[in-house]
């Protein structure tokens, strides 16, 4: 009720970002894995390789498991449930989550978004709010896509997200990224090695940076995939250098940054942030909070490495 209550009026905070579907999908199947086979469901999925979506990585996957666990429990014994993708056109990719279900009639398809509303579900044995598709679409829609069904009584339903499809593709930035490193790592490799730490919850994120960064052989990169061992991170190696992510579960990156400021061993360390969280008034209270300076996904390698190159050099000069 209260995502509801956060989506409805509008506080909800995404990161947008290129997201690869196929991990995703893994994920979700990982966690729906009991609740099907408590059902005899058989769940499956296709054509999720090497695709990407422009969305925010952990509402996607609260999208898609609502979704997964809507068509599992809706269902009947020895019923399926199959993902699929489709692009549609260059721009767009639509994800179907088809059931086997009992179907929903026609005129009853727009009550489905209505908060609360279980179609008579409430009488029956199964769980549910109410609320999750509710939650779904808002959420969808504030990523840039839309959501749909469409279903007949006795064969089952087809629930569907369209996202916009990433026509960069993370593993294209990755050999950029490789490119533009390597070039740039030829100047300045002689000097001292100087230390970083990278706290990002985004594994793809943090694969990019360590790839980046590793051309470079006078910095050693510390990585931490949640705020709290980042922060262990920082007070048992003492970077020079700190990279954060803003949106991250738990304590967000200026959370984060507000314990590094009244940590005295900490406090001196410049922080960059490294995020999605592109629009001007973003950078300006970034940076109006402490940031050191502000990094935007996707990462422009030569300007992220000389913003890089500009910290460690005044930290020397200091």
């Amino acid at each position: 009720v209260l995502d509801l209550a956060k989506v409805e009026s509008g506080k909800i905070d995404l990161s947008l970002e290129p997201v690869e579907v196929c991990p995703i999908v893994n994920e979700c199947f990982s966690l729906i894995s009991t609740l099907a086979d408590k059902n005899d469901i058989q769940i499956s999925h296709a054509g999720i390789d090497n695709i990407f979506v422009r969305a925010d990585r952990t509402r996607f996957k609260q999208v898609l498991l609502n979704l997964l666990s809507n068509a599992i429990k809706y269902n009947h014994k020895g019923g399926s449930v199959r993902l699929e993708v489709e692009k549609q056109g260059t721009d767009w990719l639509r994800i179907n989550v088809i059931d086997t279900g009992l179907g929903i009639a026609e005129e009853r398809i727009t009550e489905l978004f209505e908060p609360f509303n279980r179609l008579d579900a409430e009488n029956s044995n199964i769980e549910g709010s109410g609320i999750g598709l509710t939650i779904t679409r808002r959420i969808v829609e504030l990523m840039g896509g839309s959501v749909n069904v469409k279903s007949k009584i006795g064969e089952g339903s087809t629930f569907w997200i369209e996202l916009p499809i990433e026509s960069s593709g993370q593993h294209e930035v990755y050999n950029k990224a490789a490119e533009d490193a390597h070039a740039i790592s030829e100047q300045g490799d002689n000097l001292i090695q100087h230390t970083l730490l990278y706290i990002e919850d985004n594994p793809a994120n943090l694969k990019l940076v360590a790839q980046i960064l590793g051309r470079r052989k006078n910095i050693k990169l510390y990585t931490a995939h949640t705020p709290e061992f980042g922060i262990e991170q920082a007070l048992a190696h003492n970077p020079e250098l700190i990279l954060l992510d803003i949106n991250m579960p738990g304590m967000d990156g200026y959370q984060v940054l507000e314990v590094f400021k009244s940590t005295e061993k900490l406090s001196n360390i410049p922080v960059i942030a490294v995020t999605a969280k592109a629009m001007p008034n973003d950078i300006e209270y970034g940076k109006k909070a402490g940031f050191t300076d502000y990094v935007t996904k996707p990462i422009d390698v030569s300007k992220f490495l000389t913003i890089i190159d500009n910290c460690i050099q005044t930290q020397k000069t200091d």
